[in-house]
């Protein structure tokens, strides 16, 4: 999954912007700030660090408002009013809000400091983190995770005969606590890798979302 997630996003504008430039910047955070952060955008400040203030904040903050209600789903964000070097500028701020995409025409995305078009795979990552599962899951990418077997579902080894007759011992993929990486995730399936560095993929019904108080981490439990 091409996860559009960023912490450290802060971005400084001046009042003279467009309605369409500040309606792209606050999509693109709402799109890609992480949960538990906050995206933040400094107006009436330049990129050099020179303070411009705002002519008349609360009129600008009704003219963000009205930006704002173009955007769906709706984002959540605030606003205030702050001063600095004698001038007075505006504060917006953007959470997470579990709802993306958010559309203000185009899914727009930040890529570094750029606001960008959202790419094909990135867009179907947005629409699979409405699923809480996912969402939760996505946050342990490329971290180290247990995964165990269902024990009210695993099934003890038996023995079976095959087509040439001979006895195989069959015996479930996850029947003890292991330690893995997980790779990658979407609404369809997770794939991790063991301590052997092989690679394996699980439905994601198959997967149950507890926690390993022991490790201190996720722990996912699959059905057989």
């Amino acid at each position: 999954m091409e996860l559009p997630w960023e912490d450290g996003l802060l971005e400084r504008k001046t009042e003279g912007y467009e309605d369409e430039a500040f309606l792209k910047t606050m999509v693109a955070f709402a799109n890609s700030v992480s949960p538990k952060h906050t995206a933040i955008i400094l107006i009436g400040e330049r990129d050099n660090g020179k303070i411009v203030g705002v002519i008349d904040p609360d009129k600008f903050q009704m003219r963000l408002h009205k930006i704002a209600k173009q955007i769906y789903p709706a984002i959540v964000w605030r606003s205030k009013v702050y001063e600095k070097d004698s001038k007075y500028c505006v504060r917006v701020e953007i959470e997470y809000s579990g709802e993306t995409p958010h559309f203000g025409g185009i899914a727009w995305v930040r890529k570094g400091s750029e606001t960008v078009k959202a790419t094909d795979e990135v867009f179907q990552s947005l629409i699979d983190l409405r699923s809480q599962k996912v969402r939760e899951l996505a946050k342990w990418i490329e971290k180290k995770i247990s995964i165990d077997g269902d024990e009210s579902m695993i099934l003890t080894n038996r023995m079976i005969k095959n087509s040439k007759n001979s006895t195989l011992l069959i015996s479930p993929r996850w029947d003890y606590k292991q330690t893995v990486n997980l790779l990658f995730v979407n609404s369809f399936w997770i794939t991790v890798k063991d301590e052997y560095e092989t690679e394996h993929s699980e439905p994601i019904e198959k997967i149950i979302l507890s926690f390993d108080n022991e490790e201190k981490r996720l722990l996912i439990l699959v059905k057989s």
